[in-house]
């Protein structure tokens, strides 16, 4: 697994960060992530020749100070998968797991809520 360099950069000034691998998301995780209380902090994009932006590679910085870096790739005729990959320090890991629990039932609810309608 490749770090992002926007991640190599913090840990050249602040040590290593610990790496949480999450399962894949299916649907627009991204989105989902757009309406939480993070920050964006990084962001690789293309826009193609009507204008559309397509998101590749974003980073989201916690209030708990967690990076979740995700990645995107689009199934044409399906759906968008999305790779999450957390960084963080090593004593925060309850921390995390109690975030992590929690952000994955509320999308899990999100997911679930949009399928119903």
């Amino acid at each position: 697994m490749k770090k992002p360099y926007y991640i190599q950069n913090l840990e050249s000034k602040d040590n290593f960060f610990s790496v949480m691998v999450c399962p894949e998301f299916k649907g627009d995780f991204l989105k989902f992530l757009n309406e939480k209380k993070l920050v964006r902090v990084y962001e690789k994009s293309s826009m193609n020749e009507s204008g559309l932006v397509k998101f590749d590679e974003v980073i989201f910085k916690s209030q708990q100070n967690f990076y979740l870096f995700v990645e995107m790739r689009v199934i044409p005729q399906s759906d968008t998968i999305s790779n999450l990959t957390i960084y963080y320090k090593v004593e925060q890991y309850t921390e995390l797991y109690m975030f992590l629990s929690q952000l994955l039932k509320q999308y899990k609810n999100a997911t679930t809520d949009i399928r119903r309608n």
